[in-house]
């Protein structure tokens, strides 16, 4: 096999060092992605007309089935697929698979539920990745199309499409991420996992605040988070809601 293959799929999430928090790569993906939410704002009602939106969602929702076969397959092609750590039992892993159900369903009623999270999951494991920001390796590509990418998608619904998010929908997405994360602790206990880091906060984030280590509790530090999240994922909404002009252009992607 080629060099520039082996080290293109070469995993690199346990080299803390090279992390680079907030380093150009990383303060780039970033931009980019703050840069496409506006954009998706600004050019809503342009972007409603498009003709195509069913095979732009489908399309959207096989890079995700891709993204993640190829994830997985890199695991076991190198002989390292490890169940306790490589279930797609994460967070983000799970609202990539549950955004595709939506994708192509076209079901409203789950995307007011899975939207939430694609902010709770994403926004932190953002701003503070376990993978080093190198666009000469697939895990990176792989951490933007499951994290940045997955966040957009949830934006393209809501401003774009006009699937509409209410008030009551962030208790509901409240309470289903609290029995998600109950499942997931159950799962964790007994099988020696750390899915959803119900039990143990990551190296990268105790090292980033070493505070943490005092109070490693995850749990809580997930229900503020995930408070957080859900109040961040609110704000668009809340705006779109009190933007006159969009009432009128929902309309047209609810009919796309």
């Amino acid at each position: 096999m080629p060099t520039w293959v082996v080290n293109f799929f070469e995993q690199g999430s346990e080299h803390l060092e090279d992390l680079r928090l907030f380093g150009f790569e990383h303060c780039l993906v970033l931009f980019l992605t703050v840069a496409g939410a506006a954009a998706l704002w600004q050019f809503r009602e342009k972007f409603a007309h498009f003709r195509h939106h069913r095979a732009l969602c489908r399309g959207i929702a096989i890079l995700f089935l891709v993204n993640m076969a190829i994830f997985y397959g890199v695991f076991i092609v190198q002989g390292v697929y490890d169940w306790h750590i490589h279930l797609p039992l994460h967070l983000c892993f799970l609202t990539n698979f549950a955004m595709v159900y939506v994708l192509l369903t076209q079901n409203k009623k789950a995307f007011r539920i899975v939207y939430f999270f694609t902010w709770v999951g994403p926004l932190p494991a953002m701003l503070m990745p376990n993978t080093p920001m190198r666009f000469d390796r697939f895990q990176t590509i792989h951490f933007i199309i499951s994290h940045h990418l997955l966040l957009l998608t949830g934006l393209y619904a809501l401003f774009v499409l006009g699937w509409q998010i209410q008030k009551k929908d962030v208790l509901r997405a409240f309470l289903a991420g609290n029995i998600l994360f109950a499942f997931i602790f159950v799962f964790n206990y007994f099988c020696g996992t750390n899915y959803i880091m119900t039990t143990r906060l990551p190296e990268h984030i105790v090292q980033l605040f070493p505070f943490l280590r005092y109070l490693n509790y995850p749990i809580l530090w997930l229900e503020i988070c995930g408070i957080l999240g859900m109040y961040a994922a609110w704000l668009p909404a809340k705006k779109l809601q009190n933007t006159p002009k969009l009432r009128a252009s929902a309309a047209v992607g609810e009919t796309l």
